[in-house]
């Protein structure tokens, strides 16, 4: 797979760098601020197509679906932008926001089904509904759950 075309952007990524969804695995939105030549090398070596550019040509993972953490695009760069040292790839998890419908009393658990750390559950509320929770020690952020959500509330935010 290639590239994202424009047309599949988010807005904000043709407009402006640095927002908390922009995420990138073994890097840090400073570290590619200072030293990527946004050459778009590591775009083109995402195996799953996720990898896309905005401004200045500077990487962020689209969730359309899972990053593998492979390091495909890492080992592609030629500058010093990635490290595949680090202890974790990325420092973000998910995040559902108020459109999930389960707290609406609508049984979907899509994203529970779809993280492959079993990070999400549903816990049961008052009133027969539930909420999804995030299990942040096991969630790796690898964004399974953005693209399996019918409601699009489920975003990866990175997080100090």
């Amino acid at each position: 797979m290639g590239a994202l075309p424009a047309s599949n952007l988010p807005r904000h990524a043709l407009f402006g760098p640095g927002r908390p969804n922009e995420i990138m695995p073994w890097t840090d939105p400073e570290r590619i601020f200072e030293r990527c030549t946004g050459c778009g090398a590591c775009s083109k070596a995402c195996p799953e197509g996720i990898v896309a550019t905005g401004r200045g040509g500077h990487p962020f993972i689209v969730f359309t679906s899972a990053c593998t953490f492979c390091g495909a695009c890492a080992r592609s760069c030629d500058e010093d932008v990635f490290d595949l040292q680090r202890n974790s790839p990325v420092n973000a998890r998910a995040h559902i926001d108020d459109s999930c419908f389960e707290p609406r009393g609508i049984n979907c658990r899509a994203c529970e089904d779809a993280c492959p750390e079993l990070a999400l559950r549903a816990r049961p509320q008052r009133g027969g509904t539930t909420r999804i929770e995030v299990n942040a020690e096991a969630c790796t952020g690898c964004g399974a759950c953005v693209s399996a959500c019918p409601a699009q509330a489920v975003e990866v935010i990175a997080h100090a």
